[in-house]
């Protein structure tokens, strides 16, 4: 019997659209944010830090978008743990909050992020740097 792991590694191969993981505890906004993602990716979705943090090991998106403000880990946590998995580490991510103190942590630590961006963020803005971010980790 084969493993999840295994499983979503076949899946992997078989994609014909980049997948974005995105991470929002705001149900209202994550439900926008991936009806407008979904004209151009494939989308799976979190509500926690953890949870997304899990995903993305095991889904191995192209690309992550992550709200800084969670309710069980702060987003930049969530940040830092994935560059500390070697599984996770070349994957780009995207910050995305409305916070502005959660903006300006951000922006400390954008070196290692692909883009910190403000909400309310139009759809062409995102789709855009999302693009960007997996034409730049495929060189």
């Amino acid at each position: 019997m084969p493993t999840i792991v295994a499983e979503h590694a076949v899946y992997r191969q078989k994609r014909k659209r980049p997948l974005i993981l995105l991470i929002e505890d705001n149900v209202t906004q994550l439900d926008l944010y991936a009806m407008v993602l979904e004209r151009e990716f494939d989308v799976v979705t979190a509500t926690r830090g953890g949870d997304g943090y899990e995903l993305a090991a095991i889904e191995q998106p192209d690309a992550i978008v992550v709200d800084v403000v969670l309710p069980d880990v702060d987003g930049l946590s969530v940040c830092e743990q994935l560059r500390a998995n070697a599984a996770t580490a070349s994957i780009p991510v995207v910050v995305l909050t409305g916070d502005d103190a959660a903006l300006a942590r951000a922006k400390t630590m954008q070196s290692h992020m692909h883009a910190v961006l403000a909400k309310p963020c139009p759809a062409d803005r995102l789709i855009s740097v999302l693009r960007a971010a997996i034409e730049s980790s495929a060189d």
